[in-house]
């Protein structure tokens, strides 16, 4: 059998950043109870390692519900980027406060604030209810959400010349036929770069895989933006292919893979290369 890993693979910088500063959070403040206000990455296997540096991270309806379930210590925003109402309301309540939005999310922030100067409304393309699109429709009521799924309801945009942003973790396609309709409505409208470069570079490796592959496996947690798009992307382009999306070794447990040749393993920007290592050196063995 064939195994291969597609890169680039392993987390992406903004993911890595955000590991870092948990961890230093957590050595700077050894005696102080340390959380994440939310997945910190949609990454399940990087939140359960974050748990044994006793790192806890609160899931709750929204992250002003999170927050009120804190009371002391340090509390850690994540990369997703969050309204920023709450970073006043966690120093009023006495925390000690880290911040690891992602830079990518933090250029689409600045982009938004920026149009909203210049009496721009802004379209933002994403996933609802997804924190990075909260995070960025929190910015101003003139952020107006175009739903991956649910689309938008052209008549709350009466500016000419919107400007469109996206969540960074999309698929470059799928963007493409979104501003391609906004256009059509608004032919003035300004697109800006939003993708980030490791979402859309792994995307684009999906063109590089095999034509011998007869397996693909898109490794990632399921509530991970850009895993899911690699998954879709792949199905599109490879029909006659097999195509999986797993999370660690675990979930081939129970596989018959001998009828396998050749496997691509495709990591999503959240999920870390000794995953797929691990995955691959499983794979060598059948």
């Amino acid at each position: 059998m064939r195994v291969e890993i597609l890169e680039p693979s392993g987390c992406c910088q903004g993911v890595n950043n955000a590991i870092s500063l948990a961890l230093k959070a957590r050595s700077e403040h050894k005696d102080k109870n340390v959380y994440i206000l939310g997945m910190l990455v949609h990454n399940e296997t990087v939140i359960n390692e974050l748990t044994k540096h006793h790192i806890e991270t609160i899931i709750a309806p929204t992250l002003f519900d999170a927050l009120n379930k804190v009371n002391d210590g340090v509390v850690i925003f994540t990369a997703h980027g969050h309204d920023e109402k709450l970073n006043a309301l966690a120093i009023k309540k006495g925390l000690i406060v880290y911040d690891s939005t992602c830079a990518f999310v933090k250029v689409n922030h600045h982009h938004i604030q920026n149009a909203i100067k210049d009496n721009h409304q802004v379209i933002f393309i994403g996933k609802k209810n997804h924190p990075e699109t909260d995070a960025s429709l929190a910015i101003s009521p003139e952020v107006i959400l175009f739903d991956i799924k649910d689309g938008l309801d052209y008549k709350k945009i009466i500016d000419q010349e919107p400007v469109i942003v996206c969540q960074t973790t999309l698929s470059i396609y799928e963007v493409k036929d979104i501003q391609e309709d906004i256009f059509k409505h608004f032919p003035k409208a300004k697109a800006l770069k939003s993708v980030c470069n490791a979402t859309y570079e792994r995307q684009k490796a999906l063109n590089n895989i095999s034509s011998s592959c007869d397996l693909i496996l898109i490794v990632g947690s399921n509530n991970s933006s850009n895993t899911s798009k690699l998954y879709e992307i792949s199905k599109k382009l490879y029909k006659n292919k097999e195509i999986r999306q797993i999370k660690t070794v675990k979930d081939l447990f129970d596989s018959n893979l001998d009828k396998y040749h050749y496997i691509t393993i495709v990591g999503g920007a959240s999920t870390p290369k000794n995953v797929l290592e691990e995955i691959k050196e499983y794979l060598l063995t059948k």
